[in-house]
């Protein structure tokens, strides 16, 4: 067999060989694992959280997103991968709630109500940093004293329990919480003080009225003493809020005395204004000019009546209220109360002699004559306006009266007579018996002729001209019987004319 015989014998040799190795390849991979990298979605979903977890822990929150991103069970991947939306969010939240003004409160309630959730919602396997924790806290600290400093106290209470409890006893928490516990305790015994000072400003019954303003009074000072007092203990007496509350309550107390006095000074005033009325009062309609002796004597009297019973009042209230009113103002009462009762004595002693002096004329109404134009400067109810009212008719014979003027010895007051015509009148200072003696010669007319303007008759410086408190003025007759006209004292009759 030459060469090429032998190699054409082995091809087929080599090919049956080669033929073994392929099918001995073959069965081998059929029996052995492959020996090839795992793909991702084969690794357990316990794994993926562990992996997640560490990289959360050791890493940095957003490091566990491509773990937890690859997670089989969708509802465990939605939870896993919120947890890192929510911390990627945190920061966001926090600072936009540092940011919201303290009017801006919905505005921070959803910041910082967020951002809350958020840091409540994490596992307890998952650290949270805790700076993250420690600005959540002060971000509340600031929050809690700004609301409690523009008196949004419930608000600040909230807030500053809630934070405390999630972040522990930091920024003074605790003290701030104690402190919104005193101001709402405060502000509730406040409102209730403030419900009896309005009872107090709409009672009717002038002793329940003052009662009820001494009450407000009282509780306002209880109220105020009791903060100061516990915020001493709980060292917030200095802080901006309790100050500000204690200003209030002091502010509060302070009106309520206040009213009270003024409303006891107005009382006062008005005992006195009330008697003077009642002097001043004069017989209604046609009465005037035209009583009797008796139906004079009934009408001072009954003012006489009606003046005692207003100072029994007076009376009474003074001893109810001896500390209220400052001795000032006590003393000015009281010198009034003389001022009247002498008055009181001087028209009883009239009454008295009525009938023994009823024969000099018919009495000016009223008898006494108040300032009509005072001193500037000068003030008072017994400054008011009070002429005496003239009114009658004369028939054959001149009309003759008689009054008491009003004028203090030394004062250089003018006493005018005017009517509402051209008739003559004249004024004496002198006691007659039924006007026998009006056209004497001894009888000295004090009117100042040279001073006469239009139907006005004055008696310059009245006071020193008459001797006692009478004056008697003559009406003499007119073109027409009847007349009228008043009786005033100027304080200066001249200066008012020019």
């Amino acid at each position: 067999m030459n060469r090429h015989d032998r190699g054409g014998a082995r091809a087929p040799i080599a090919i049956a060989a080669i033929a073994m190795i392929a099918a001995s390849l073959f069965l081998s991979c059929q029996t052995k694992p492959a020996q090839v990298a795992t793909p991702a979605a084969a690794v357990p979903d316990e794994k993926l959280i562990a992996r997640g977890r560490d990289a959360w822990n050791k890493k940095e929150p957003s490091a566990a997103r491509e773990h937890w991103a690859a997670l089989q069970d969708a509802a465990k991947r939605a939870t896993y991968v919120g947890y890192v939306d929510s911390y990627e969010s945190l920061g966001k939240d926090l600072d936009a709630a540092f940011a919201a003004e303290v009017d801006e409160q919905a505005k921070f309630d959803a910041a910082y109500g967020r951002a809350r959730k958020a840091l409540a919602s994490f596992p307890s396997d998952l650290k949270v940093p805790e700076e993250v924790k420690d600005k959540a806290a002060k971000i509340a600290a600031v929050r809690v004293r700004a609301l409690l400093d523009a008196r949004r106290t419930a608000s600040a209470r909230e807030l500053a329990q809630s934070a405390s409890e999630a972040y522990g006893d930091k920024y003074d928490l605790p003290a701030m919480l104690k402190e919104a516990d005193l101001l709402l305790a405060t502000q509730k015994s406040e409102a209730k003080v403030d419900a009896t000072l309005e009872k107090a400003r709409g009672e009717e019954e002038f002793y329940s009225k003052v009662a009820l303003y001494e009450e407000a009074t009282a509780a306002y000072e209880k109220a105020e003493s009791s903060l100061s007092e516990q915020a001493e203990k709980d060292g917030s007496s200095e802080t901006a809020a309790v100050s500000a509350q204690a200003a209030r309550l002091k502010k509060k107390k302070q009106d309520s005395r206040i009213e009270m006095e003024r409303r006891l000074r107005e009382r006062q005033y008005s005992f006195k204004d009330r008697i003077g009325e009642e002097f001043a009062r004069v017989p209604e309609g046609d009465k005037l000019g035209s009583m009797t002796k008796e139906e004079m004597l009934a009408f001072e009297a009954e003012k006489k009546a009606n003046i005692d019973k207003e100072y029994e009042e007076l009376r009474v209230f003074h001893e109810r209220f001896p500390a209220v009113i400052d001795a000032g103002m006590l003393a000015e009462i009281d010198g009034q109360r003389k001022a009247l009762e002498s008055r009181i004595a001087k028209v009883e002693a009239e009454i008295r002699t009525a009938k023994e002096i009823a024969s000099r004329g018919k009495p000016v109404a009223p008898l006494l004559i108040g300032l009509f134009n005072p001193q500037p400067g000068a003030k008072g109810a017994d400054q008011k306006s009070r002429p005496a009212a003239l009114r009658g008719t004369t028939r054959g014979a001149p009309d003759y009266w008689w009054g008491m003027e009003e004028i203090s010895k030394g004062a250089m007051n003018d006493l005018v007579v005017t009517v509402n015509d051209e008739r003559t009148v004249r004024v004496f200072a002198e006691n007659t018996k039924s006007g026998a003696r009006v056209g004497d010669k001894g009888l000295k007319d004090l009117v100042n002729r040279t001073y006469k303007i239009g139907n006005s008759w004055p008696v310059l410086n009245a006071g020193a001209q008459l001797p006692s408190t009478l004056y008697f003025v003559e009406v003499q007759e007119g073109k027409k019987p009847s007349y009228e006209g008043e009786v005033v004292i100027y304080s200066s009759f001249i200066a008012r004319q020019r």
